[in-house]
């Protein structure tokens, strides 16, 4: 019954959904190399010839250049498989709903882990990882980011690919990064054009206003920062608590009030951020930490490629003087297949993709895996500018609670967040109406009473 729930769930979603997902170890060595220990996948005569990765097309050359150590240590071929990035949800929901074995290992955006748990799509790691392996993995992974691959007191995948904000500025014209929001919205009016006439910038900042799930990730940073959370310790919506209300009005403050933003960021996503910054309307903008190496790149930011640095996101300080950043973070992560055959050379190679060996692959070749231990590595600080930066970034950083009716809870928080930055409400009343829908979705699902 559970499972036809959760089906039945899916389809009423999948249009939905589909449109928001087309939106975007071992024990850890401690400075260098080393191999895995050998474990029953990858030993013995009873392993597989191959295994089948599923995943979406942007970074094949981490992933052949990962299979290929696994088969060089192990024999094992992986298979990758690269779906199209569109529809790439629905393309594995229809393969793992009917109990099909074409795929051993899946990729998942961590927001869809507990609806495929439910779904009874995936295996938990903990029956195929032993319990040392999982606990090494543990002390080696972004507390948040560990924590988002797990769901009723089960591990369902192990993370790769980890996102969060920055906050980016032009080093030519601000010598220190702001560090508080206030300072941050301060630098903002004074280089608005309209507010300061010597502006060199027409805009001080930037808002992800787009509701096509960016406006309520980027809420998501200045709403823990301020102190607020979306449920409280039973699992209760708190989507309209006065830490909420606050850090949305002090958000959308920036168009709404001070007009310190570009007029038509409801509909900035990546991309309109990006070239905000890149083409200097923009003094400073709040921007996912994949733009670092964009940037960087003289010829794809010809402006700023010299003249931009990137800081922390800025901190909320309270009336004692304490102060708060905690950006949201997301991440991908690696799964077992139920119904896959090859189970455990599935978790083996999963636990070898996310471990510090081949988290160094991944850095290698641009990717930025969930490893702490491949973080802190000297040649990863060599090989990154941002990298000591992402790394104290995560460890602050937050991810949304991992339940089945997250996305629903999500799409309508993009729609109150919308209709405040268009100025058709305030604050309080929009997420009013978001907790209210929030609490009707986890009494229907049964979540709550």
């Amino acid at each position: 019954m559970k499972k036809q729930r959760i089906l039945a769930a899916f389809l009423a979603l999948l249009m939905m959904l589909g449109m928001l997902a087309g939106c975007s170890g071992d024990n850890p060595a401690p400075t260098g190399g080393g191999e895995s220990p050998s474990s029953p996948a990858s030993a013995g005569p009873d392993k597989p010839e191959k295994i089948i990765f599923a995943t979406f097309p942007g970074q094949e050359a981490t992933y052949q250049a990962i299979a290929e150590a696994y088969k060089i240590e192990t024999g094992i071929e992986v298979e990758v498989n690269i779906l199209p990035r569109n529809g790439y949800r629905e393309a594995l929901i229809g393969p793992l709903s009917s109990g099909s074995s074409e795929f051993d290992v899946v990729y998942l955006q961590n927001s869809w882990v507990a609806e495929f748990a439910e779904a009874e799509f995936i295996e938990p790691l903990d029956s195929l990882l032993q319990a040392d392996e999982l606990s090494a993995i543990e002390s080696d992974n972004f507390p948040y980011v560990y924590q988002a691959g797990t769901y009723d007191g089960k591990l369902w995948g192990l993370p790769w690919d980890l996102s969060t904000f920055f906050l980016f500025y032009r080093t030519d014209l601000i010598e220190n990064p702001p560090e508080t929001m206030e300072e941050y919205l301060e630098l903002a009016k004074r280089f608005t054009k309209s507010l300061n006439p010597d502006s060199p910038t027409n805009y001080g900042a930037v808002l992800q206003g787009s509701p096509e799930r960016v406006n309520y990730q980027e809420w998501y940073s200045y709403l823990w920062s301020f102190g607020g959370e979306l449920f409280d310790e039973n699992g209760i919506p708190t989507l309209n608590s006065p830490e909420a209300v606050a850090a949305l009005e002090f958000e959308y403050g920036f168009k709404n009030t001070h007009g310190v933003v570009p007029p038509d960021v409801d509909n900035y996503a990546y991309s309109e951020v990006l070239s905000a910054f890149q083409e200097g309307v923009s003094a400073m903008v709040v921007q996912w930490n994949a733009s670092f190496a964009t940037f960087a790149n003289s010829e794809a930011s010809p402006k700023v490629y010299d003249k931009f640095a990137a800081a922390s996101f800025p901190a909320y300080e309270n009336e004692a003087g304490e102060k708060t950043s905690a950006p949201f973070a997301k991440a991908w992560y690696l799964s077992v297949n139920k119904a896959s055959k090859n189970k455990a050379a599935a978790a083996d190679f999963i636990k070898f993709f996310t471990s510090y060996e081949g988290s160094m692959i991944s850095l290698r070749n641009g990717s930025s895996p969930g490893s702490v231990s491949a973080w802190e590595d000297p040649e990863t600080a060599e090989l990154r500018a941002d990298a000591g930066l992402f790394k104290d970034t995560l460890s602050r950083a937050r991810m949304t609670p991992n339940i089945p009716e997250m996305s629903a809870i999500e799409s309508e928080l993009a729609q109150a967040l919308t209709h405040v930055l268009a100025g058709q409400g305030t604050a309080a009343e929009a997420l009013d109406r978001a907790n209210e829908a929030a609490v009707k979705i986890l009494k229907q699902s049964g979540r709550i009473s």
